[in-house]
């Protein structure tokens, strides 16, 4: 008689609820600390424990101030002064003249005028023969001990031309010197509201 045998069916294995609640509790736990202690602390700066500080976690989240440069700060822009009867009118008379000097070898001159602060006038020289140095300043009715201011000063120069206007009440022109072996004419003219154009006493 032959007998079969049949094998056994498998054994069916189930968890207990109690023990998936402690697994799932266990895993939720996790990831909160991993949250907590490296991913907080690494992406957002966030270190509540001070894990992430110990570990360098937090010197991983960049400054915003060191990627990108500050801004500047808007430039103001400056209207223009717009002229007005101020700085317009004029209270000297309007006038234009023209002078000629001779300057001797290593010699020099002036030729100035009279203005009040405010007047002005457009000029434009020339030196024939050579260039000369020239230093254009001005002079206080008070001035003591030959003060002067200097506007504009070059060491050798045939012409100039320009507009000035005059900053205080005084005396304000030229002073030319032939540092040359041979005679140089200088003629200078003038147009503008000024007194008069003159050469000084003895220059």
């Amino acid at each position: 008689m032959t007998s079969s045998h049949q094998p056994a069916p498998p054994t069916r294995i189930t968890t207990p609820p109690a023990t998936l609640a402690k697994a799932t509790g266990a895993a939720a736990i996790g990831a909160v600390a991993i949250l907590t202690l490296f991913v907080l602390p690494a992406e957002y700066g966030i270190d509540p424990t001070g894990v992430g500080s110990a570990l360098g976690l937090t010197a991983m989240v960049a400054e915003p101030s060191a990627s990108a440069p500050a801004a500047a700060p808007p430039v103001a822009s400056t209207a223009p002064t717009l002229p007005t009867k101020d700085n317009i009118a004029r209270t000297a008379p309007w006038r234009q003249d023209s002078m000629t000097i001779t300057l001797a070898p290593h010699s020099g001159q002036e030729v100035k005028a009279h203005m009040q602060q405010g007047d002005s006038f457009v000029f434009e020289w020339q030196s024939t023969g050579g260039p000369v140095k020239v230093d254009m300043h001005g002079e206080a009715p008070d001035a003591t001990d030959g003060a002067f201011t200097s506007y504009w000063e070059e060491r050798e120069q045939t012409n100039a031309r320009g507009s000035f206007t005059a900053p205080y009440a005084g005396t304000h022109g030229w002073y030319w010197r032939n540092k040359g072996d041979t005679p140089v004419t200088v003629t200078v003219k003038t147009t503008g509201f000024y007194k008069d154009l003159f050469q000084p006493a003895g220059a």
